[in-house]
């Protein structure tokens, strides 16, 4: 153990992290040094004896990198003094390309803008939720953090990548630690009183109004909901309720994700991934039922509850809001069903074997008509400005091609882990990509069947070499087929020239071949089982 000076001239105890533990930058505080610090106050001298070298303070000039977007790492950061600027750098809204790939973004932009049948692509005031506590504006991705805020904890808690790039806006001070101290410190009293203070008082109404149903609520009734919500915390595989509890609050997810499940023959269907930003719990509260499925943390989770007693308060006085809920639930009911009557009418185990399905729109290549021309290849890349999101490889099944293609799968694992919540569903069917993706991969690796790819482009930044300058720096996005949405068909379906290609829905399409012997051609089936936003 060795002394050093702290920020105030006195001499600050330091600790070296035990062999084989991570080495962090910066100044290693042992026990007594971080019992002097507020937030450590109430735990166990020797616990936080047991990890020494599991936290540091670390100061910053301003102006100074704290970390980067897309970034893996393993460490939360406590803001002692000073503020921090936190921000989006290439959101694809502020990204300038060139060439065919300026269309391509140029594009997509213009879909995911147009399709106003969605409202949370309508509203100019969305947020995009950042491992921190607060979320970002979209068309000015950029908020400051100060004195008493903690951000990083999903990095450090459950591994996933940087959701934003944070500077120094001044000289700041802070702590940075391992997920064993940031354990100790959410289990602390003293540090869930305070950061639960801040978040009533900073990120509460910011919370609620990002959700399009409840963006009517008064600030009155947001202050008044204020004492009154619970902030509570799950672990990994924690059930938060079971299927046929009794309906007693609602649930906002504050940080993580929520796996919704329901009982059904033969095991158990996921019905939903609740990110940050979500809601769930509605259902039973307004039926007056118990609940229609289980709940569980998928990773390090953090929830918003309203008792039952204060949300039927709220639907009561703002009967639009009642008005929306009703209109989602109707909705996860619909799909409850849908998915349920699936379950139950399993047409073929080798179809079941190579996970088709999970697949709510399946692209097949009848191999009897296909002639292998590569028109749906080079029809997809028409549509998307020289950027195919089809490539005509994949599984077989019978005489028919999977290719690799988005199969809008109905327990969608590419939701899992979004570090900016940049991947979601429309209409529970089309995976939509937003524009504030930071290109970290995460969604492309826990894509079972390879169907999410990384595209590459040139965006200019200051070069810090050559003050005054910007440099051509490489990114990368997300891409995945948008089942062309603003066409009446699929670009692949419609170019093909033998009636070989075709979107089905699975589940209907092999059960028709099992009853009758003779599956429809690609024009029956494209007539049958319409893409979404297809033209009568």
């Amino acid at each position: 153990m060795s002394t050093e000076p702290s920020a105030g001239g006195a001499p600050a105890a330091t600790a070296a992290p035990p062999e084989g533990a991570p080495k962090l930058a910066g100044e290693a505080l042992a026990a007594d040094a971080l019992l002097a610090i507020p937030i450590f106050k109430g735990i166990s001298k020797s616990l936080l004896e047991k990890n020494a070298g599991a936290v540091s303070r670390r100061r910053f000039k301003k102006g100074e990198l704290i970390c980067r977007e897309g970034d893996f790492g393993s460490t939360a950061f406590y803001v002692l003094s000073g503020k921090v600027e936190v921000y989006i750098a290439t959101p694809m809204a502020h990204v300038k390309t060139s060439g065919g790939v300026r269309g391509f973004f140029q594009k997509l932009k213009s879909f995911l803008v147009s399709k106003r049948e969605d409202p949370r692509d309508a509203r100019d005031d969305r947020l995009i939720p950042i491992d921190a506590p607060i979320d970002l504006p979209f068309l000015h991705p950029q908020a400051q953090l100060g004195e008493g805020e903690l951000f990083g904890e999903m990095t450090c808690m459950s591994r996933y990548p940087r959701s934003a790039t944070v500077r120094a806006a001044e000289d700041c001070e802070m702590l940075e630690m391992l997920s064993n101290i940031l354990s100790l410190l959410l289990k602390n009293p003293a540090f869930k009183d305070k950061a639960d203070k801040n978040y009533r008082e900073r990120a509460l109404e910011q919370h609620l109004r990002s959700l399009p149903i409840l963006k009517g609520l008064s600030s009155e009734f947001i202050d008044r909901l204020r004492s009154k919500v619970e902030l509570v915390r799950y672990d990994p595989g924690q059930v938060i309720f079971r299927q046929g509890d009794p309906s007693d609050a609602f649930y906002l997810v504050r940080i993580g994700f929520v796996k919704v499940s329901q009982q059904a023959p033969g095991g158990d269907v996921v019905l939903a991934y609740s990110e940050r930003g979500s809601h769930f719990g509605e259902m039973g509260i307004l039926a007056q039922v118990p609940r229609g499925a289980t709940c569980t943390a998928l990773d390090h989770v953090e929830l918003v509850r309203i008792p039952a007693d204060d949300f039927r308060s709220l639907v009561n006085e703002y009967p639009n809001i009642r008005q929306a809920m009703e209109l989602v639930t109707r909705a996860r009911q619909a799909e409850s069903i849908q998915r349920l009557a699936i379950t139950q009418s399993v047409p073929l185990e080798a179809f079941l074997e190579q996970g088709l399905m999970e697949a709510q729109n399946l692209l097949l290549l009848d191999l009897d008509r296909c002639t292998r021309c590569d028109e749906c290849v080079r029809a997809c890349a028409s549509a998307h400005d020289g950027v195919t999101r089809l490539i005509r490889v994949g599984l077989r099944f019978d005489r028919y091609l999977v290719p690799t293609s988005c199969r809008t799968c109905r327990d969608p694992l590419c939701m899992i882990g979004c570090p900016v919540g940049a991947i979601r569903r429309r209409h529970s069917l089309e995976i939509v990509i937003e524009d504030w993706c930071i290109g970290c991969g995460v969604c492309a690796k826990g894509c079972p069947y390879g169907n999410i790819t990384m595209h590459p482009f040139n965006v200019d930044e200051p070069d810090p070499k050559n003050p005054g300058t910007v440099k051509a720096v490489m990114k990368k996005k997300a891409t995945t087929c948008d089942l062309c949405t603003e066409h009446a068909q699929p670009a692949c379906v419609a170019a093909c020239p033998h009636e070989a290609a075709m979107r089905v829905a699975p589940h209907a399409f092999f059960s028709e071949q099992l009853s009758t012997g003779q599956p429809p051609t690609g024009r029956a089936a494209k007539e049958g089982n319409p893409a979404p936003g297809s033209k009568p």
